[in-house]
């Protein structure tokens, strides 16, 4: 009889836990359910208050917490610490053992309130993430004041910085200790219950990470941590580091560790309302970013490297946020200014890799202003919905000066008339900031077919850019990669000075045919009607009715003249 009451008690502890997890996540350690728990039980919580050995805290059970029936959410257990320690960030996921068996991991607990009270999630919830293969959110339906106990911070860049990314991500992120966590060592080791663990979302010269605790861990060299969900994006792939705790530091409002990640042992998989988990000895990909700057006012150059989580859609907002940081950083200021930025994209399915070049100046936050069409170029690149790609690296190299490296179209002459065909002097007159202006000389040819009158833009990258006609009246549209990258190289840069001559907007039968669109042959759309811009561009250099040149300062402005050819 006996024999069989020890059989049934393993049969339903393996069901409670594993379910159809039989052959994801096995715990190594004995566990004991939730319903066999009672108020006044004691045990002990493990965690590391400094360096990396767990050591035991007293607790006992104060109650099991309902949840209301219907919903996702699963009983929770509040326990209290009944010893010196109080409660602090980091110890999310920190194991608690009732009579030598593992009850769940700390979850939460409540800020400026008693700091030896503590919400533990049951191990048979968080047991139960590796059951959940398909990416999807998952609504939290906690209370808005608990507090989770991980430590979400960032390292290698400012304050301000950090309050543009925590806003950027929607996280609350604080200001970490160290200046980056520099390269991490890769370990092919298992965790431990107990140990501090980080999940890494980016690190190098810069580090953003939050530590916790592992809780739980499988013979497979599986583990479960935090006790809740990190970003709660499901399926996921970070890297996990083993951690170091330099100190466990007192607080009135909330007691907190101070960790940094000492090497990468694995991937965390699946990110849940219960709790993350992952896998020892497996690592995942990530992207490596890399910021060249130089100061040309001081002629200082700095050069950083750091690696991304390989999410198309958050990475896209850190390496933004983490680009203006190191740039804000090495600049020493903020403000007025010119940068001359080269962004190139390497792998990912892109023989030749992809560069832009482009200039920026700014009066009031050039930094904020040039990494607009980073940010634009990098997101675009990495959501495209074409084809499955994993570039091997982003490389920002931004050359800065405080002086407005601007030139401003001022005057424009052309020949007061000519004849079809001909190849007409345009002269320009570019007026440089504080100095001598600059005068010169391009060529443009009249189309043979132009008769009345034709007119020359003279402009620069930036003002009234040459759109994406075909794209934008939809009759054409972008179906592969290396279509999207060569029209994105195709795009006006402001340092570009573009001289156009326009015969066929000046022409009234076409405007007229135009307004009537639904009466239009194919012989009546203008050429570019039907192109994209990169095939309009190459068109027309060939025609010789469009020159575009490139200057290492912004060209601003805009000029307009009128040719009247002879019949």
């Amino acid at each position: 009889m006996k024999k069989e009451k020890i059989i049934c008690a393993l049969l339903f502890i393996f069901f409670i836990c594993n379910g159809a997890l039989a052959e994801t996540f096995i715990p190594e350690q004995k566990i004991m359910t939730i319903n066999e728990l009672k108020p006044g039980m004691s045990g002990y919580a493990l965690t590391t208050i400094k360096g990396t050995e767990p050591i035991k805290i007293p607790v006992r059970v104060v109650s099991v917490i309902p949840q209301k029936p219907g919903t996702t959410m699963r009983d929770k257990i509040l326990i209290k610490f009944t010893g010196k320690n109080k409660l602090a960030q980091g110890m999310s996921g920190s194991p608690v053992f009732i009579k030598n068996k593992l009850i769940g991991g700390i979850r939460s607990g409540w800020e400026n309130s008693d700091q030896s009270i503590a919400v533990v999630t049951p191990i048979e919830a968080m047991c139960e993430i590796f059951n959940q293969a398909e990416i999807k959110k998952e609504v939290s339906e906690e209370a808005e004041y608990e507090f989770k106990f991980f430590n979400l911070s960032a390292s290698g860049i400012s304050a301000n910085s950090i309050s543009r990314l925590s806003k950027a991500l929607g996280l609350n992120i604080s200001q970490g200790v160290s200046s980056g966590s520099g390269p991490l060592e890769i370990k092919n080791v298992n965790f431990r219950p107990g140990e501090a663990v980080a999940a890494l979302l980016a690190w190098g010269d810069v580090e953003v990470s939050a530590v916790g605790t592992v809780t739980a861990t499988s013979k497979d060299g599986k583990f479960l941590a935090f006790g809740h969900d990190f970003l709660n994006r499901g399926a996921v792939n970070y890297p996990a580091a083993g951690s170091f705790v330099h100190e466990t530091i007192d607080s009135y409002s909330f007691p907190f560790k101070i960790a940094s990640p000492i090497y990468i042992n694995g991937v965390i998989t699946q990110d849940r309302e219960a709790a993350i988990g992952g896998q020892t000895g497996v690592f995942p990909q990530s992207f490596a970013a890399e910021l060249n700057f130089k100061n040309l006012d001081t002629n200082k150059q700095t050069k950083y490297n750091f690696r991304v989580i390989p999410d198309e859609f958050l990475t896209t907002k850190l390496i933004e946020e983490i680009y203006k940081g190191l740039i804000t950083e090495a600049w020493g200021r903020k403000g007025q200014g010119t940068f001359d930025v080269n962004l190139r994209i390497e792998g990912g399915n892109i023989p030749n890799g992809f560069a832009r070049r482009d200039i920026f100046f700014s009066d009031d936050d050039v930094v904020e202003e040039a990494l607009k069409d980073v940010a634009e170029m990098i997101g675009t690149y990495l959501t495209q919905p074409f084809e499955h790609t994993m570039p091997s690296g982003f490389v920002l190299t931004v050359e800065a000066t405080q002086n407005p490296r601007v030139l401003r179209i001022e005057d424009v002459k052309v020949p007061s008339d000519a004849k079809p065909g001909d190849e007409v002097d345009i002269e320009v007159k570019l007026g440089a900031w504080r100095s001598k202006p600059i005068e010169k000389i391009f060529h443009l040819r009249i189309p043979s077919d132009a008769s009345g009158v034709v007119e020359v833009v003279v402009r620069g990258g930036g003002v009234d850019p040459m759109p994406q006609t075909a794209i934008e009246e939809g009759m054409k549209a972008v179906d592969n990669l290396q279509q999207m990258l060569t029209e994105f190289k195709a795009a006006d840069a402001n340092n570009e000075l573009i001289i156009e001559l326009n015969a066929d907007r000046l022409n009234l039968d076409n405007i007229i045919k135009k307004a009537l669109n639904d009466k239009r042959e194919d012989d009546d759309y203008l050429p570019e009607e039907l192109e994209f811009l990169s095939e309009t561009k190459e068109r027309r250099i060939k025609e010789r009715n469009l020159r575009i040149f490139s200057f290492d300062y912004v060209i601003d402005g805009m000029m307009k003249r009128i040719i009247h050819l002879e019949k």
